[in-house]
């Protein structure tokens, strides 16, 4: 069989985001429900998969026009809830579950999922300018003081 006519499968960077996301989700709900013992992720990890691809596409979203623009500013927000799902219990780096223990972290990460369900609600009524208030006002302050508290530099 000649292979070297065959086509390529394209990429499709909404599947691709969808897939993670169905991941994250997964994830979420075994450790939620117990079935997890321990955090499969590290923080980092987490961060540089769900949390940064996630939160920039919510920045980043200006003169949206079409449904699937708002669609992806969707998947955005469900993103950065399933990811504050799993950063409740820390991660699998060492000393990663006990920060999670603290007051400041469990506020930060509760105000970063608020936050996406507010940018949700700016999704449902294609109101940018909420979206942009929401993105700015009430995710980009948990976010940056939880950096600033516990980021490694």
């Amino acid at each position: 069989m000649n292979t070297s006519h065959m086509a390529r499968p394209s990429y499709n960077p909404i599947v691709t985001k969808a897939l993670v996301l169905a991941l994250a989700i997964t994830a979420s709900i075994e450790i939620c429900a117990g079935t997890a013992s321990q955090p499969a992720l590290t923080v980092k990890q987490i961060m540089n998969v769900l949390v940064t691809p996630t939160t920039s596409k919510i920045w980043g979203a200006t003169d949206l026009k079409t449904d699937t623009e708002w669609l992806q500013v969707e998947h955005a927000a469900l993103g950065v809830m399933a990811a504050g799902n799993l950063l409740s219990s820390g991660g699998a780096g060492p000393g990663e579950t006990e920060l999670a223990a603290q007051a400041d972290w469990q506020t930060f990460n509760n105000r970063m999922i608020a936050a996406a369900r507010q940018i949700l609600e700016a999704v449902a009524a294609k109101d940018e300018e909420a979206l942009f208030a929401v993105g700015n006002n009430a995710l980009y302050p948990p976010c940056e003081s939880c950096h600033q508290k516990y980021q490694k530099r």
